[in-house]
């Protein structure tokens, strides 16, 4: 079964690495920013500011003000350094400036995302897709380097081959979401670019949280790869609930961006859902 614990969190071993941090400043990226600077990683954070003064000083308070679970992520005694640019998230050149920059930065983890339901009607909005094709591209004239993809419940199999749906526990009415919010399209199609670069050398990891929570991380959470089933043997979703919280997810990024190499290319190409088990559950399966 594919449950992660409190325990096996704690036990991570992992090496030291520099995320560059895409919409550095929304509510999952500044959990895991946090969790990853305690844990001794370095990061550059992209927001929006001013200049990188400004910017430096905006993801100062913004983590300043994020409020942690205890235990959890393991803490160094010698934290990460924190950087950050209010370059254009939208343009392929502010990653391959910052890769050809910076060798020491070997991932970047996008956490953008449409928070506003008149952003979610509008088929126009092409945020995700225009984001994640600047991150290829830049990329592409530069140097790859690992690809972490905060991106949303609503899509189902194998990023490039994957369709707008909802997970199998879902009711049949909740696929007209995909009507009445046109902005999940774009965010499937946005897997779709990650997909048709790993022939060039991209590796890249998809998570799809089910619906996000701004509550403290429970750590009881399950996760399968590609596509969902009620019955499934790696993640019964019929003992599944429909959400997670924030702090969880950056949690797991964090988790599987520090796995051993291994490990790590294991999770390479697939789009995972995420979400909190049942107490019920939980407690038949121990």
């Amino acid at each position: 079964m594919h449950v992660c614990t409190c325990k096996q969190i704690k036990m991570m071993k992992h090496k030291k690495r520099h995320f560059l941090v895409v919409a550095a400043a929304s509510r999952g990226a500044r959990f895991f920013i946090k969790k990853a600077l305690r844990q001794g990683h370095d990061v550059t954070a992209l927001c929006r500011a001013a200049d990188d003064k400004a910017a430096l000083k905006r993801m100062n308070n913004v983590l300043e003000n994020t409020n942690l679970t205890p235990n959890g992520i393991a803490v160094k005694h010698t934290a990460g350094k924190l950087k950050a640019k209010n370059s254009n998230i939208l343009k392929p050149e502010t990653y391959a400036q910052l890769l050809r920059e910076d060798e020491s930065i070997d991932a970047i983890c996008c956490f953008v995302g449409v928070t506003k339901v008149k952003d979610m009607i509008n088929a126009k909005n092409m945020l995700y897709t225009d984001t994640i094709q600047a991150i290829v591209d830049g990329q592409r004239n530069s140097r790859w380097v690992e690809t972490f993809y905060h991106g949303s419940v609503g899509t189902e199999g194998v990023p490039g081959q994957s369709i707008t749906a909802w997970p199998a526990n879902y009711n049949r009415l909740s696929n007209l979401v995909q009507v009445i919010f046109p902005i999940f399209k774009n965010v499937t199609k946005s897997e779709a670019i990650l997909a048709k670069a790993q022939s060039e050398g991209l590796n890249f990891i998809i998570f799809r949280p089910a619906a996000l929570k701004d509550t403290p991380a429970k750590r009881q959470y399950g996760y399968v790869f590609d596509t969902t089933a009620l019955d499934s043997e790696e993640l019964p979703l019929r003992y599944a609930k429909r959400t997670i919280s924030r702090e969880d997810t950056a949690e797991e990024i964090l988790r599987v961006a520090t796995l051993p190499n291994d490990e790590r290319t294991q999770w390479y190409g697939h789009g995972v859902y995420l979400v909190d088990m049942k107490d019920k559950y939980l407690k038949n399966n121990k």
